[in-house]
Protein backbone atom coordinates (compact mmCIF):
# COMPACT_ATOMS: atom_id res chain seq x y z
CA UNK A 1 0.00 0.00 0.00
CA UNK A 2 1.20 3.26 -0.26
CA UNK A 3 -0.25 6.56 0.85
CA UNK A 4 -0.70 8.09 -2.07
CA UNK A 5 -4.56 7.02 -2.35
CA UNK A 6 -7.35 7.58 0.17
CA UNK A 7 -7.22 4.16 1.70
CA UNK A 8 -10.54 1.69 1.28
CA UNK A 9 -11.50 -0.95 3.69
CA UNK A 10 -14.13 -3.57 1.70
CA UNK A 11 -16.17 -6.32 3.27
CA UNK A 12 -19.86 -7.90 2.68
CA UNK A 13 -21.68 -10.29 4.23
CA UNK A 14 -21.68 -12.69 1.20
CA UNK A 15 -18.27 -13.43 1.95
CA UNK A 16 -14.82 -12.89 0.79
CA UNK A 17 -15.54 -14.68 -2.74
CA UNK A 18 -18.42 -13.05 -3.67
CA UNK A 19 -18.48 -12.30 -7.07
CA UNK A 20 -20.34 -8.93 -6.11
CA UNK A 21 -17.27 -8.18 -3.78
CA UNK A 22 -14.88 -8.75 -6.14
CA UNK A 23 -16.63 -6.68 -8.92
CA UNK A 24 -17.09 -3.50 -6.72
CA UNK A 25 -13.01 -4.01 -5.41
CA UNK A 26 -12.08 -4.48 -9.30
CA UNK A 27 -13.49 -0.59 -9.62
CA UNK A 28 -12.48 0.74 -6.16
CA UNK A 29 -8.84 0.15 -6.67
CA UNK A 30 -8.54 2.49 -9.48
CA UNK A 31 -8.92 5.27 -6.80
CA UNK A 32 -8.06 3.77 -3.27
CA UNK A 33 -5.80 1.86 -1.40
CA UNK A 34 -7.74 -1.24 -1.08
CA UNK A 35 -7.72 -3.66 1.49
CA UNK A 36 -10.49 -6.28 1.54
CA UNK A 37 -11.44 -8.03 4.75
CA UNK A 38 -14.91 -10.34 4.52
CA UNK A 39 -16.75 -12.93 6.31
CA UNK A 40 -14.76 -16.79 5.22
CA UNK A 41 -18.54 -17.51 4.09
CA UNK A 42 -22.27 -16.15 3.65
CA UNK A 43 -23.31 -13.97 7.15
CA UNK A 44 -26.53 -12.88 5.64
CA UNK A 45 -29.13 -11.46 8.14
CA UNK A 46 -26.97 -11.41 10.90
CA UNK A 47 -26.72 -7.46 11.56
CA UNK A 48 -23.99 -5.80 13.59
CA UNK A 49 -23.22 -9.10 15.23
CA UNK A 50 -19.78 -9.35 16.99
CA UNK A 51 -18.37 -12.65 18.05
CA UNK A 52 -17.76 -12.89 21.63
CA UNK A 53 -16.38 -16.10 21.95
CA UNK A 54 -15.05 -17.38 18.85
CA UNK A 55 -11.28 -17.45 17.75
CA UNK A 56 -10.66 -15.11 15.12
CA UNK A 57 -8.10 -15.96 12.31
CA UNK A 58 -7.75 -13.93 9.75
CA UNK A 59 -6.30 -15.41 6.20
CA UNK A 60 -4.75 -13.93 3.67
CA UNK A 61 -6.05 -14.88 -0.09
CA UNK A 62 -4.37 -15.10 -2.85
CA UNK A 63 -4.87 -13.80 -6.80
CA UNK A 64 -7.85 -10.97 -5.57
CA UNK A 65 -7.88 -7.58 -6.96
CA UNK A 66 -6.59 -6.27 -3.62
CA UNK A 67 -4.48 -7.45 0.06
CA UNK A 68 -7.40 -9.56 1.15
CA UNK A 69 -8.40 -11.84 4.08
CA UNK A 70 -10.90 -13.90 4.87
CA UNK A 71 -12.20 -14.08 8.44
CA UNK A 72 -14.01 -16.71 10.38
CA UNK A 73 -16.12 -14.13 11.66
CA UNK A 74 -19.13 -11.72 11.16
CA UNK A 75 -19.24 -8.33 8.92
CA UNK A 76 -19.05 -6.27 11.87
CA UNK A 77 -15.60 -8.81 13.50
CA UNK A 78 -14.04 -8.15 10.00
CA UNK A 79 -14.26 -4.20 10.30
CA UNK A 80 -13.80 -4.01 13.95
CA UNK A 81 -10.39 -6.76 13.47
CA UNK A 82 -9.17 -5.17 10.24
CA UNK A 83 -8.94 -1.72 11.34
CA UNK A 84 -7.13 -2.34 14.60
CA UNK A 85 -4.99 -4.71 13.63
CA UNK A 86 -4.61 -5.34 9.68
CA UNK A 87 -4.30 -1.83 8.22
CA UNK A 88 -1.38 0.26 8.31
CA UNK A 89 -3.29 3.38 8.78
CA UNK A 90 -6.55 4.49 9.58
CA UNK A 91 -9.06 4.12 6.82
CA UNK A 92 -10.35 7.11 4.71
CA UNK A 93 -13.90 5.43 4.28
CA UNK A 94 -15.26 1.74 4.89
CA UNK A 95 -17.82 0.39 1.84
CA UNK A 96 -19.45 -2.80 2.51
CA UNK A 97 -20.98 -4.51 -0.34
CA UNK A 98 -22.06 -5.06 -2.91
CA UNK A 99 -24.85 -6.98 -1.32
CA UNK A 100 -26.66 -10.01 -3.52
CA UNK A 101 -30.05 -8.31 -3.12
CA UNK A 102 -31.40 -4.71 -1.75
CA UNK A 103 -31.54 -3.69 1.67
CA UNK A 104 -34.15 -1.40 1.97
CA UNK A 105 -36.76 -0.16 4.43
CA UNK A 106 -35.79 -0.67 8.55
CA UNK A 107 -36.31 -4.21 9.21
CA UNK A 108 -34.32 -5.32 6.82
CA UNK A 109 -31.75 -2.47 6.71
CA UNK A 110 -31.46 -3.28 10.83
CA UNK A 111 -30.98 -6.94 10.00
CA UNK A 112 -28.71 -6.87 7.84
CA UNK A 113 -25.22 -7.69 7.91
CA UNK A 114 -24.21 -5.88 5.03
CA UNK A 115 -25.07 -2.38 7.22
CA UNK A 116 -24.07 -4.32 10.32
CA UNK A 117 -20.30 -4.10 9.06
CA UNK A 118 -21.01 -0.42 8.20
CA UNK A 119 -22.45 0.42 11.03
CA UNK A 120 -19.27 -0.51 12.98
CA UNK A 121 -17.20 1.33 10.92
CA UNK A 122 -19.32 4.37 11.72
CA UNK A 123 -18.85 3.93 15.47
CA UNK A 124 -15.10 3.82 15.01
CA UNK A 125 -15.16 7.10 13.55
CA UNK A 126 -15.18 6.20 9.74
CA UNK A 127 -17.12 7.54 6.82
CA UNK A 128 -19.30 4.12 6.53
CA UNK A 129 -21.18 2.82 3.21
CA UNK A 130 -23.81 -0.05 2.44
CA UNK A 131 -24.30 -0.49 -0.90
CA UNK A 132 -26.81 -3.27 -2.25
CA UNK A 133 -28.35 -5.01 -5.77
CA UNK A 134 -31.89 -5.77 -6.58
CA UNK A 135 -31.77 -9.12 -8.43
CA UNK A 136 -34.69 -10.28 -10.21
CA UNK A 137 -36.94 -12.88 -8.13
CA UNK A 138 -36.58 -15.66 -10.87
CA UNK A 139 -32.75 -15.36 -10.86
CA UNK A 140 -32.10 -14.76 -7.28
CA UNK A 141 -31.41 -18.23 -5.95
CA UNK A 142 -29.11 -19.46 -8.78
CA UNK A 143 -27.11 -16.69 -8.38
CA UNK A 144 -26.69 -16.85 -4.60
CA UNK A 145 -25.73 -20.45 -5.20
CA UNK A 146 -23.07 -19.68 -7.45
CA UNK A 147 -21.83 -16.85 -5.10
CA UNK A 148 -22.95 -13.99 -7.19
CA UNK A 149 -20.49 -15.41 -9.81
CA UNK A 150 -23.37 -16.69 -12.36
CA UNK A 151 -25.74 -13.96 -13.78
CA UNK A 152 -27.08 -13.24 -17.09
CA UNK A 153 -25.76 -10.39 -19.13
CA UNK A 154 -28.37 -8.03 -17.77
CA UNK A 155 -27.59 -8.51 -14.34
CA UNK A 156 -24.11 -8.72 -14.94
CA UNK A 157 -23.86 -4.84 -16.57
CA UNK A 158 -26.34 -3.72 -13.96
CA UNK A 159 -23.47 -4.88 -11.61
CA UNK A 160 -20.66 -3.13 -13.51
CA UNK A 161 -22.47 0.11 -13.42
CA UNK A 162 -23.39 -0.24 -9.58
CA UNK A 163 -19.72 -1.11 -8.38
CA UNK A 164 -18.46 2.15 -11.13
CA UNK A 165 -21.36 4.10 -9.13
CA UNK A 166 -20.33 3.20 -5.69
CA UNK A 167 -16.82 3.55 -6.41
CA UNK A 168 -17.37 7.07 -7.64
CA UNK A 169 -19.66 7.91 -4.70
CA UNK A 170 -16.96 6.55 -2.39
CA UNK A 171 -14.18 8.78 -3.69
CA UNK A 172 -16.59 11.90 -3.56
CA UNK A 173 -17.52 11.16 0.27
CA UNK A 174 -13.72 10.45 1.40
CA UNK A 175 -12.99 13.77 0.14
CA UNK A 176 -15.36 15.55 2.37
CA UNK A 177 -15.40 15.92 6.39
CA UNK A 178 -16.63 13.35 8.41
CA UNK A 179 -20.11 13.83 9.62
CA UNK A 180 -21.18 14.17 13.27
CA UNK A 181 -23.06 11.20 14.58
CA UNK A 182 -23.53 7.12 13.87
CA UNK A 183 -23.66 8.05 9.73
CA UNK A 184 -24.42 5.02 7.39
CA UNK A 185 -24.55 5.51 3.81
CA UNK A 186 -26.64 3.10 2.52
CA UNK A 187 -27.50 2.74 -1.56
CA UNK A 188 -29.53 0.64 -3.68
CA UNK A 189 -29.46 0.01 -6.97
CA UNK A 190 -32.11 -1.61 -9.34
CA UNK A 191 -31.31 -5.10 -11.47
CA UNK A 192 -31.08 -3.01 -14.61
CA UNK A 193 -29.06 -0.14 -13.25
CA UNK A 194 -27.59 1.78 -16.72
CA UNK A 195 -25.29 4.06 -14.80
CA UNK A 196 -26.39 7.20 -16.52
CA UNK A 197 -28.41 8.66 -12.92
CA UNK A 198 -26.79 8.83 -9.61
CA UNK A 199 -28.58 7.23 -6.69
CA UNK A 200 -31.20 9.92 -5.62
CA UNK A 201 -31.51 10.81 -1.73
CA UNK A 202 -34.44 9.02 -0.04
CA UNK A 203 -34.97 7.88 3.74
CA UNK A 204 -35.71 4.44 5.24
CA UNK A 205 -38.87 3.21 4.70
CA UNK A 206 -40.93 1.37 7.72
CA UNK A 207 -42.38 -2.19 6.69
CA UNK A 208 -43.71 -4.92 9.42
CA UNK A 209 -42.47 -8.00 8.05
CA UNK A 210 -44.42 -10.01 10.79
CA UNK A 211 -43.11 -13.93 10.91
CA UNK A 212 -40.14 -14.75 9.29
CA UNK A 213 -40.09 -18.70 10.12
CA UNK A 214 -41.86 -21.49 8.61
CA UNK A 215 -41.80 -25.22 9.40
CA UNK A 216 -39.40 -27.18 7.33
CA UNK A 217 -41.40 -29.49 4.84
CA UNK A 218 -40.63 -32.90 6.32
CA UNK A 219 -38.56 -31.80 8.97
CA UNK A 220 -38.93 -30.78 12.45
CA UNK A 221 -37.24 -27.40 12.13
CA UNK A 222 -38.43 -24.00 11.21
CA UNK A 223 -36.13 -21.94 8.71
CA UNK A 224 -36.46 -18.41 7.67
CA UNK A 225 -38.57 -17.86 4.42
CA UNK A 226 -38.25 -14.73 2.19
CA UNK A 227 -41.86 -13.35 1.14
CA UNK A 228 -41.79 -11.37 -2.22
CA UNK A 229 -45.35 -10.36 -1.36
CA UNK A 230 -43.25 -8.31 1.75
CA UNK A 231 -42.27 -5.57 -0.83
CA UNK A 232 -44.65 -6.20 -3.44
CA UNK A 233 -48.10 -5.57 -1.47
CA UNK A 234 -46.23 -3.08 0.92
CA UNK A 235 -48.12 0.89 1.48
CA UNK A 236 -44.71 3.08 -0.39
CA UNK A 237 -44.61 6.26 0.69
CA UNK A 238 -42.92 8.79 -1.75
CA UNK A 239 -39.91 9.76 -1.47
CA UNK A 240 -38.41 6.29 0.50
CA UNK A 241 -35.78 3.99 -0.46
CA UNK A 242 -38.94 1.39 -1.36
CA UNK A 243 -40.58 4.17 -3.38
CA UNK A 244 -37.28 4.62 -5.71
CA UNK A 245 -36.49 0.61 -6.00
CA UNK A 246 -40.43 0.54 -7.40
CA UNK A 247 -39.21 3.39 -9.07
CA UNK A 248 -36.50 1.72 -10.72
CA UNK A 249 -34.16 4.41 -9.54
CA UNK A 250 -30.95 3.90 -7.60
CA UNK A 251 -31.45 5.74 -3.93
CA UNK A 252 -29.29 6.20 -1.07
CA UNK A 253 -30.56 6.68 2.44
CA UNK A 254 -28.12 8.46 4.83
CA UNK A 255 -28.82 6.47 8.10
CA UNK A 256 -28.40 8.12 11.31
CA UNK A 257 -28.06 5.65 14.14
CA UNK A 258 -27.56 8.62 16.86
CA UNK A 259 -31.24 9.27 16.61
CA UNK A 260 -31.35 5.65 18.39
CA UNK A 261 -29.95 7.33 21.78
CA UNK A 262 -32.98 8.99 23.14
CA UNK A 263 -31.00 11.97 23.19
CA UNK A 264 -33.88 13.73 21.54
CA UNK A 265 -35.86 13.29 24.57
CA UNK A 266 -33.72 15.65 26.73
CA UNK A 267 -34.56 18.41 24.13
CA UNK A 268 -36.56 21.52 25.36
Amino acid sequence: MTKEKPLLLATNDDGIQSGFLITLVEELVKDFDVVTCAPDGERSWIGHAISRNAKLVPKKIKDYPSLAYSLNGTPADCVNLACGNLLDREPDIVVSGINLGYNITMPMILSSGTVGAAMEASLLGHRAVACSMCLPNDEFEDIRKSGGKKMGKKVEKSLRNSAKAVAKYAKNMASLTKPDGLTVHNLNFPSNYDGKEDPILTFADNLMLGNLFEPAPGEKHHQLVYRTEWLDEAEVETGSDLWALKEGMPSVSRLDFQGASGRSYFEV
